[in-house]
């Protein structure tokens, strides 16, 4: 029975072992040679992939966690017919690297400062989903005179409510390694199966490409280690700009779905209590992912956006 046991706990320190390493290496993230589109920017120490099209008013889109450029896919080819329209890959995730990243929402908002001066951005205006909405809240906050104004897409702006797996896989140095274990195991499942669910309002969209090259890109150790970094840090950061949301003085839109989790509904509401010159818009029969569900509809809000706001031709 010893013996059995020893050679369980030897399995158990090896896997553990392995796996940590294995996440801290990069073992098992995408290469930059694989990209499908866009190019690729050094700002500081990392790569951040980038696509740009169009011409005219800049407009720069910030994805959630976990996203990619392609999630905006139909909205950047509709608004680049008539302005310059720019998406990211935010730090650890797609194809853009996480050297030294510390996963909060200050240090996204950095990033988004230092790509408008190098890309030479002006007059831009943000739209951000999820954690990019927050990230787009903590720059609204941070009042960069180059940002004309925000428009936040499903976004936490009180509080969220982290899962325990989240908290086990953002533990110092073996958080990396419990990454690494679950993209080979469960993560790709897990992401098929949610982006199922949030958008099972149009089963048109959810192609086997559709949703393979997700779950493929979304499942990456990085971007698993990212994703629950980016929830356990969540509600500090919130936190401290939450307290400076009635400060802002740039034009706002929020979009959101009503089916959306209760806790984001919960704060757009308080949000525009507390800054009630806020343009909020509810969606019905809308989840989260609604630049993808109801692009058709957040294409109409951007443009009211810019109407109401005056922005079109600055």
């Amino acid at each position: 029975m010893k013996k059995v046991f020893k050679i369980i706990l030897f399995l158990i320190v090896f896997l553990s072992v392995f796996s940590t390493i294995s996440g801290h290496l990069g073992i098992g993230n995408k290469d930059i040679t694989e990209v499908r589109q866009g190019k690729f920017i050094t700002i500081e120490n990392q790569q951040v992939r980038y696509l740009q099209k169009g011409s005219g008013k800049d407009f720069l889109l910030i994805h959630g966690t976990p996203g990619c450029i392609e999630d905006w896919q139909i909205i950047i080819d509709s608004l680049s017919k008539k302005y310059r329209v720019t998406a990211i890959d935010r730090l650890g995730n797609g194809y853009s690297s996480s050297n030294d990243y510390q996963y909060t929402l200050q240090e996204n908002a950095a990033l988004v400062h230092k790509l408008i001066d190098t890309l030479d951005l002006k007059n831009t205006v943000i739209i951000g989903h999820s954690f990019g909405g927050s990230t787009t809240a903590q720059l609204a906050v941070e009042n960069n005179p180059k940002i004309d104004s925000y428009i936040m897409v499903s976004p936490p702006l009180y509080k969220i409510h982290p899962a325990t797996i989240y908290k086990i896989a953002s533990i110092p140095i073996l958080g990396k390694g419990f990454a690494y274990l679950m993209h080979k195991t469960k993560a790709a499942d897990m992401i098929r199966e949610r982006i199922k669910n949030e958008l099972q309002n149009t089963p048109e969209l959810l192609t086997p490409e559709f949703i393979e090259y997700r779950s493929d890109l979304w499942s990456q150790p990085k971007v698993l280690y990212t994703t629950s970094k980016e929830r356990t840090n969540y509600n500090e950061g919130l936190n401290k700009i939450s307290e400076n949301y009635n400060l802002i003085t740039k034009p706002i839109s929020i979009i959101v779905g009503d089916l959306d989790s209760k806790d984001i509904l919960d704060g757009c509401n308080k949000f525009k209590q507390i800054r009630p010159e806020t343009n909020l818009v509810i969606l019905k029969n809308t989840k989260h992912f609604l630049q993808i569900e109801r692009n058709k509809q957040l294409l109409r809000e951007i443009e009211k956006h810019l109407s109401s706001s005056q922005l079109e031709k600055n």
